[in-house]
């Protein structure tokens, strides 16, 4: 292999030298010879790396250059509406999300405008999140769009997930009605699932399929005209209405990303009124941060499924910084924003146990935050669970989804037990850290019956803080196409019922009702119930010291005026349906 330079290229790059990339053969660069292979003809598929399909043809071939093609058509650069569009020497790119709980950071734009203010010093990055809870009116669609026409940006780029796509569509068409030469970006779960619908939208222009730091990039040096050809790594619609795709970008090394920017979600008084956490401690800066990317389980309703299986390996796609160098960032995040509290926000925390074990140890001895994090039982033994509890682990999240066994793990990919469920809460409670649990309601061929038994598994562990959310289909996840299939998806988006029930008290079913499993009427009333429990059983409580959460007893007691007795240890019940009490409960909700 001395002396040979491999490059790899698309089709649209190796018709400049009329080669067609379904062929095999030799043809001349710049004087040079070059063997061009078609990744049909190599049988590469997506995610696979070329140099390993490629290196017995490499060690044998005499050329001089190594050239692969990937079959993409030659990009039409003569009807890209935004090519080289923005012909100033600074670009204004505004990022945006929707946030329907309050929440006013995003790390996938944290990420972004970290690379871009390194990579790219003529990027101005500007913030203006859709904070609809904060103010409804303030952020309707039509006064949303006139606040982005006041940042008078050259291009709008909105991160988002897959239940808030409804939601936001009438704000495109309000950015689009106000400003038509401004282009709209998607990325986020909705573009990588979607990318047909999200296409579609009339007022989309581009679409992010894949990690979007690298992107990103592209897409600036695409508008202004810096680099010709496609934004690799998005896909883009084309003046005749056609799409021109390209593959998703996949970053395997964290290292070669900057840490996250959290200084575009600063206000003129700083941090004091960004609000990061629904469930972290009032009156402390609680700052999100991830030690990597990716998770290696394959939940049928979960997101990542999918994305899994486009990955190149399952290796590559669990990815972590350095322990140390991760340290070393909190402890400069901690200093400069006064943190009181870190939320871990990896879809996995628990992913590589290697990590986790040299990352407690160096954060209990140079940072001493309490701090919160997402697990699975079946790693949450009583070791694990001291060990995370002397680092300062505050509050453990985890996913039992269902209290059926049978169900849990046919329907939604979790096989873990009930006895392991219990057991993992009672390890929680012993080492002194709190339990969040965080459960499905409302799933495809899901009974009254399931619903039931995952109150009763909740009752029976007594989280600090007990989460219920209603069943959304994600496109492309496995639970997706079991409901399409059973012919349950709604076909009138403004039924979807997206935001938390806890916020509104209202429990819908998000798909359509199936009488002879569970009914409206069956839904609703459980729902109620574990509304009730939740309000009732909220225990969580925050100490100044780490590795000390002890848990206050906020609870109060549903019961029968005669029957004032009950064990300290017993776990708050409500009364049956058809209990008047309950009925009064259930008025007030909704009052």
């Amino acid at each position: 292999m001395a002396g040979f330079m491999i490059i790899i290229q698309d089709t649209g790059i190796l018709s400049r030298y009329s080669v067609d990339s379904k062929w095999m053969g030799c043809v001349s660069v710049d004087g040079r010879l070059c063997l061009v292979f078609s990744t049909r003809f190599l049988g590469l598929g997506f995610g696979r790396p070329c140099k390993e399909s490629t290196q017995g043809l490499v060690m044998n071939s005499k050329a001089d250059v190594i050239a692969v093609g990937n079959d993409r058509p030659v990009y039409p650069q003569d009807k890209s509406r935004w090519f080289g569009s923005v012909k100033k020497k600074t670009l204004r790119l505004a990022f945006s999300f929707y946030s329907p709980d309050g929440n006013e950071i995003a790390m996938p734009i944290a990420s972004m405008s970290a690379y871009l203010k390194r990579d790219f010093p003529h990027v101005e990055v500007l913030l203006e999140p859709v904070l609809i809870l904060r103010d409804a009116e303030k952020y309707s669609p039509e006064n949303y769009a006139r606040m982005i026409q006041d940042l008078d940006a050259d291009v709008i780029a909105f991160s988002i997930m897959s239940p808030h796509w409804y939601p936001m569509e009438p704000y495109f068409a309000e950015i689009k009605k106000l400003m038509p030469d401004m282009p709209i970006v998607i990325g986020g779960y909705q573009a990588m699932l979607s990318q047909e619908q999200t296409i579609e939208n009339p007022d989309i222009d581009y679409i992010c399929v894949g990690d979007g730091e690298y992107a990103i990039g592209n897409l600036v040096q695409h508008l202004m005209g810096l680099k010709h050809g496609p934004a690799d790594g998005m896909w883009e619609k084309l003046i005749d209405g056609s799409v021109y795709e390209t593959e998703a970008h996949q970053i395997g090394d964290l290292a070669s990303l900057p840490f996250p920017d959290y200084d575009v979600f600063e206000k003129e008084d700083g941090f004091k009124d960004v609000n990061s956490s629904i469930f972290g401690p009032k009156g402390k800066l609680v700052l999100p941060v991830m030690t990597g990317r990716g998770c290696p389980y394959r939940c049928t309703y979960c997101c990542n499924t999918p994305i899994l299986e486009g990955w190149k390996t399952k290796k590559t796609f669990l990815r972590k910084y350095d322990p140390q160098d991760m340290v070393d960032e909190l402890i400069r995040l901690r200093d400069k924003y006064g943190v009181g509290y870190f939320e871990f926000w990896d879809e996995l925390f628990l992913s590589n146990l290697k990590f986790v074990r040299a990352f407690f140890e160096l954060y209990k001895e140079q940072i001493r935050l309490p701090f919160s994090i997402n697990s699975r039982v079946e790693v949450m033994n009583e070791e694990f669970c001291k060990t995370a509890a002397e680092a300062g682990c505050h509050t453990i999240w985890f996913g039992i989804e269902s209290g059926d066994e049978q169900f849990r793990a046919k329907m939604l990919g979790r096989k873990m037990t009930n006895k392991q469920v219990i057991e993992a809460a009672a390890n929680c409670k012993k080492a002194g850290i709190n339990r969040l649990t965080f459960n499905i309601v409302g799933a495809p061929r899901e009974t009254a019956d399931n619903m039931r038994q995952t109150l009763k598994l909740n009752q029976e562990i007594a989280p600090e803080h007990f989460f219920f959310f209603p069943y959304i289909p994600l496109r492309g996840t496995p639970l997706y196409n079991i409901a399409k299939e059973d012919g349950l998806l709604l076909t009138d988006k403004r039924e979807l019922h997206y935001l938390s029930a806890a916020n509104d008290q209202q429990f819908i079913l998000n798909m359509k009702e199936c009488p002879k499993l569970l009914t409206q009427e069956d839904y609703n009333e459980i729902c109620m119930e574990m509304l009730a429990f939740q309000q009732a059983n909220n225990r969580l409580s925050y100490d100044d010291e780490p590795g000390d959460a002890t848990v206050e007893d906020k609870s109060f007691t549903f019961v029968e005026a005669a029957n004032t007795e009950q064990k300290e240890a017993d776990v708050v019940v409500p009364p049956p349906a058809s209990s008047s009490l309950l009925d009064g409960v259930k008025n007030l909700f909704r009052s």
